[in-house]
């Protein structure tokens, strides 16, 4: 029996499959085969004690306006069978800006379906640019940052639709001038603006400087310390209080390229003609064109090549006895560069593989004199899982294997000696077929009107056309305001991109159906990237990795150290009080013998503020309080060079697509762009900082008010909040005498006199029915809370018994608002609904008849819509599909 016939057999059989994934991957596979087969034992031991997850989200469009919602869809699965995976309680998504500092970060959890989803809510402020979004779970942290999703987000602003700037750049040593121009693309003539900045990033900030005008060119000159990693800035100008806000990359000024080259199995063998894979890398880190010609080490010309795929290529090439070889490449600027080729050897042994009629061919190339052991091995596993292991028959050149053997993905094959030393490796991607999904979308017309409403029935099947059951995320977008994202889907994602280590350009380029350019040009890829989950060559040795620093996340759990004045709390007490808008709940633990402590199963929405207390068996307060770091959050440093064209380019602007009326306003050209509807409320900024502050707190009195109402004293502050009352020095809160929280530090018998009015950023009370909960009795009166600007108390930010932190609360979900127009006087309404996506649903359930129904009204644009969902089937089968559009007319309802 094959793999694929019992990898199927487990398909069908649900329950034999929940007990084969993330729980007991080794249980049931050890069982079959791995008593005889000690390498197959050390694979399932791997995946037993490490299990991995893999993440792909769909988000309702790729292009955005600032100020619009960005809606998307966390398809979590195991990374075995690419089922859906419940195994992580969370998953976190980041949007982060060009210049790698973190815009926002959500933390989603489940819904009852164990489906994840949400929204990240785009500031107008926002410049625009090249965003990434980031989605991850803790336990994928454990291999690292290059398996976490990516995906690049197109902001625009629209002042962009208005002003237009020109940098050109000149070199100066190792530093860049720059001089920037602006015009206005009302009439293309040159402009000035009244202000402008460049900011660079520097220690997670971003520093602003001024550009210096002559005239009406800006000049600014970028030392060799400013150009950062990322080589990206920021270029703000402001004109009549319309602010430009628009992030550049500093460009490699000299063209400069390098070539890699990668032998098939590893090595060069001498006297054999195998094939030589290139890559080729622009300094962006992006693919680049060249045409090279190979010469051996006495200047003869040997053969030409040139890349044929995102600055890769192949040859075949032949090692002759006692030369070397080089390589002169040539991109299109006409640079051209020496590289040396590997060092061929005499004794080295490479894989080969080549597929012919549906048939893979597995060849062993070695050097004349090398003899291969006869207890080596054949090792093939695909995402961890091992499908092939066997001793090399040394009496065959090649081993065959039918297409049907292998599920789809990519296959690892390793040849190892009877040491379990790697001699060979080589990556082959199959494409099995019945990993993927037939799907139909039908609609109930074959036009519709504007406003109209379209009913759609999407049918999901098999290869054999069975039905299949599952859930999909689904976004309808007007194609002519937003372009469909042709680079990655769920299968480039889930097959290819998460199962290599570095940036895959353009992943879904290499996965086009009954292409063969496209089939020869990810062979190359196979052969200049690398698998490296796990760690192979340490397997092998029979050391699988048995400890991982960030286990599967089932809650959210805070820990840390108590200690007494003389020694460590043994018997004391501790609480955590949850707070938002006002106490979620309270929680009690003790410390162990060390006076280690940990909080578990805590689970509270975003914005939920924890305060740790802790007092010894007596009650005393004596007790110093150490936290250890929450949540652990991934670097910025080593993200993606992840590249989008700019939709704002004059021929194809997001801005023009999304505008309905253009209007003068100051010389420049300004759009009205009332269809862009934000339909959730935006966030504000936080009025205080202040962990103690609720829904039950009175008004906050900020640094703004106290220059308003012109308060010269303390005391003038404290009246003017509501249930204070101040005679002479003495302060009252409903007729109690309060407590007082000085930057957030408990302080008692405090003289007022002592603090300036000046000094303070913001000041409010909160009743004893808050307090009370958190400090006991000392609360009960309600606590009167300021926090200074510049901080009064010098010490201990807070009493060494207490502990605050900001916890990553959960997302709570929000619907996408999308109008109904099943009245007539809603279809007649005079307001204009020009909507970019049409209908987003991130959880749409497949029934057993691999049927689901789905219905939306159109908006006022006559376009095609485009109807995209991607997911999986409750066997893992993975469903993508862009193809259907939905015409609309200009006619109305």
């Amino acid at each position: 029996m094959t793999f694929l016939s019992v990898y199927y057999l487990f398909m069908k059989l649900r329950s034999i499959i929940l007990l084969f994934t993330l729980l007991a991957f080794g249980a049931i596979l050890k069982a079959q085969d791995s008593i005889d087969n000690p390498v197959k034992k050390l694979f399932y031991d791997q995946i037993s004690l490490f299990p991995q997850e893999k993440i792909y989200v769909q988000t309702d469009k790729s292009e955005y306006l600032t100020g619009e919602t960005i809606w998307f869809r966390a398809h979590l699965v195991d990374a075995v069978f690419l089922k859906q995976a419940n195994a992580s309680r969370y998953v976190y998504v980041e949007l982060v800006n060009p210049m790698n500092h973190l815009v926002q970060r959500v933390k989603l959890r489940p819904d009852s379906t164990g489906c994840f989803y949400g929204n990240i809510e785009t500031e107008q402020e926002l410049g625009e640019g090249n965003y990434l979004l980031r989605a991850y779970t803790r336990v994928m942290q454990n291999i690292g940052e290059d398996y976490f999703f990516t995906k690049a987000i197109y902001i625009a602003n629209p002042i962009s639709e208005r002003v237009s700037a020109n940098i050109k750049y000149h070199a100066s040593g190792s530093s860049i001038n720059a001089e920037i121009q602006f015009f206005s693309k009302f009439d293309n003539k040159e402009i000035r603006p009244d202000r402008c900045v460049v900011s660079l990033a520097e220690n997670n900030t971003a520093k602003e400087r001024e550009v210096s005008f002559k005239e009406k060119i800006g000049l600014y000159y970028f030392s060799e310390k400013e150009i950062a990693k990322e080589r990206t800035f920021q270029l703000k100008a402001e004109f009549n209080g319309k602010i430009y806000k628009k992030y550049y990359k500093i460009p490699y000024l000299n063209k400069t390229f390098d070539v890699s080259f990668f032998p098939e199995g590893g090595y060069a063998p001498i006297g054999t003609t195998m094939t030589m894979a290139f890559k080729s890398i622009n300094s962006n880190g992006l693919s680049e064109d060249v045409k090279g010609q190979i010469f051996d080490d006495q200047g003869q010309l040997c053969r030409e090549f040139e890349t044929t795929h995102l600055g890769m290529g192949s040859f075949n090439m032949y090692y002759a006895p006692g030369k070397k070889y080089y390589a002169v490449c040539t991109n299109k600027e006409n640079v051209s560069k020496k590289f040396n080729l590997p060092e061929p050897s005499d004794s080295v042994v490479s894989l080969k593989t080549s597929w012919v009629h549906d048939k893979l061919y597995v060849n062993v190339l070695k050097t004349p004199n090398y003899k291969l052991q006869s207890q080596s091995q054949l090792i093939a596993h695909i995402r961890g899982v091992p499908v092939y292991a066997e001793l090399w028959d040394s009496t065959k050149n090649y081993i065959v294997f039918d297409k049907d053997f292998f599920p789809a993905g990519i296959v690892h094959f390793l040849l190892v000696d009877s040491n379990r030393n790697i001699l060979s490796e080589r990556l082959v991607f199959s494409a099995q077929k019945s990993t993927f999904t037939k799907t139909v979308t039908q609609q109930d017309k074959d036009k519709y009107k504007l406003r109209d409403k379209i009913n759609l029935s999407i049918k999901i099947t098999d290869d054999n056309n069975e039905p299949l059951s599952g859930n999909v995320s689904i976004a309808v977008v007007d194609s002519k305001k937003t372009n469909l994202d042709t680079t990655s889907s769920i299968v480039s994602t889930l097959l290819l991109s998460s199962e290599l280590k570095g940036y895959i350009e353009n992943p879904m380029s290499y996965l086009q159906i009954n292409n063969k350019a496209s089939e020869l040009a990810l062979d190359v890829l196979m052969m200049t990237q690398g698998w490296r989950r796990y760690d192979i060559p340490n397997l092998l040795k029979g050391n699988p990795v048995k400890d991982m620093k960030y286990p599967l996340e089932l809650s959210e759990e805070v820990s840390g150290k108590a200690e007494g004045v003389f020694s460590t709390l043994k018997e004391g007490n501790l609480s955590l009080l949850a707070l938002k808008d006002s106490v979620l709940g309270v929680s009690f633990t003790k410390p162990d013998k060390a006076g280690k402590f940990i909080f578990k199963n805590l689970e509270y929405p975003e914005g939920t503020k924890y305060i740790i207390q802790a007092n010894t068996k007596t009650g005393s307060r004596k007790v110093f309080l150490e936290m250890d770091t929450l949540n652990q959050n991934p670097s910025f440093k080593n993200l993606p060079r992840i590249e989008k064209s700019e939709s704002v380019a004059e021929e194809d602007s997001l801005l023009k697509r999304v505008s309905n009326a253009a209007i003068a306003y100051d010389g420049l050209k300004n759009y009205d762009l009332a269809e862009v509807t934000v339909t959730a409320k935006r966030k504000l900024p936080s009025i205080t900082e202040s962990p103690y502050y609720s829904v039950m707190s009175s008004s906050v009195i900020t640094t703004k008010e106290i220059d308003e109402w012109h308060l010269l004293t303390v005391y003038d502050l404290l009246r003017r909040i509501p249930g204070v009352t101040v005679s002479g020095s003495e302060v009252m809160f409903r007729g109690n005498t309060p407590m007082l929280l000085l930057d957030n530090v408990p302080t008692e018998g405090f003289d007022y006199n002592m603090l300036s009015v000046s000094d303070i950023q913001d000041a409010f009370v909160t009743p004893g029915t808050t307090m009370g909960a958190i400090f006991g009795s000392r609360g009960a009166n309600g606590a009167i809370v300021i926090n200074t600007k510049r901080g009064f108390v010098q010490k201990n930010t807070i009493s060494s018994n207490i502990k605050y932190v900001k916890a990553i609360g959960y997302q709570q979900p929000t619907t996408f608002y999308s109008p109904a127009y099943e009245r007539e006087e809603d279809r007649k309404s005079k307001k204009p609904d020009y909507r970019t996506t049409i209908y987003w649903n991130p959880n749409v359930q497949i029934g057993l008849n691999g049927i689901a129904n789905l219905s939306f009204f159109a908006a006022d644009n006559p376009s095609d819509y485009i109807v995209i969902y991607e997911g999986v089937s409750k066997y893992g089968h993975l469903i993508h599909s862009s193809d259907k559009l939905i015409t609309v007319s200009e006619d109305k309802y």
